[in-house]
C-alpha cells in the first residue's frame, strides 16, 4: 500500500513544487500534533466520513478518534519537513498533508 500513497503525494507534490519528495515512513508512536493540527486532522476524518460513511454521526467525532482514522501509514517528507498521514478505506486510501509546524517528533519521552 505504501506505494499507492507516494504516488498520490508524488503528483501533488510534484504540481505544487516541482520537485521529486522524500517519503520516510514513521511510525505514528513517535508523532505529536500540536492543537491545530489535530483540529485539522478532525476537519479531514470528517470530511472523508461524509463522503465514504455518510450514515456516520460526523458530529460525535472526537479528536482522537479523528487521528486514529489517520494512522494506517505515517510519512515524514524531507524537504517540506511536512507529515503525510493516511488512511485506508474500504473503497479508497486517503492521505492528509500536516505542514511542517503542525507536528513534531517524539523522542525518548521529549517532545523534540
Amino acid at each position: 500500500m505504501a506505494g499507492v500513497h507516494q504516488t498520490a503525494y508524488r503528483a501533488s507534490f510534484l504540481g505544487s513544487f516541482g520537485i521529486e519528495p522524500r517519503l520516510h515512513p514513521i511510525d505514528c508512536e513517535d508523532v505529536v500534533l500540536t492543537s491545530e493540527g489535530v483540529r485539522l486532522v478532525q476537519r479531514g476524518a470528517r470530511a472523508a466520513l461524509r463522503r465514504y460513511m455518510p450514515g456516520a454521526d460526523i458530529g460525535s467525532l472526537t479528536r482522537s478518534q479523528a487521528v486514529a482514522l489517520f494512522v494506517d501509514q505515517l510519512f515524514w517528507e524531507e524537504h517540506s519537513g511536512g507529515l503525510v498521514m493516511c488512511a485506508d478505506l474500504p473503497e479508497a486510501s486517503l492521505c492528509l498533508p500536516i505542514p511542517r509546524k503542525l507536528w513534531s517528533v517524539r523522542r525518548e519521552g521529549a517532545v523534540q
